[in-house]
């Protein structure tokens, strides 16, 4: 009993094994048509990442001219103070 239970995982593992092997080998790897279209895809994604990068780029020099306006507003509303505070 204890024998043919053996020789049954192991005749299993085999077929298990074969065909495995034969799906695999059977894919017949990429087509052209396919790799072109992993190609587009590459493109696009480069291009994607450039843009939004152009955007990053954009928006922190936009965050640095709001940030520099905001200071100049500042000062002049600390100069108006000490034109109000000098002058009664």
């Amino acid at each position: 009993m204890a024998k043919s239970k053996n020789m049954f995982m192991a005749l299993l593992m085999t077929v298990l094994f074969a065909g495995s092997t034969f799906l695999v080998g059977c894919g017949g790897g990429v087509s052209e048509e396919q790799m072109q279209q992993l190609n587009d895809l590459k493109a696009e994604v480069e291009s994607l990442q450039s843009q939004v990068n152009a955007k990053q780029n954009e928006k922190s020099q936009l965050e640095r001219q709001v940030a520099d306006k905001d200071a100049k507003i500042r000062q002049y509303l600390n100069d108006i103070d000490a034109v109000k505070k000098r002058c009664p």
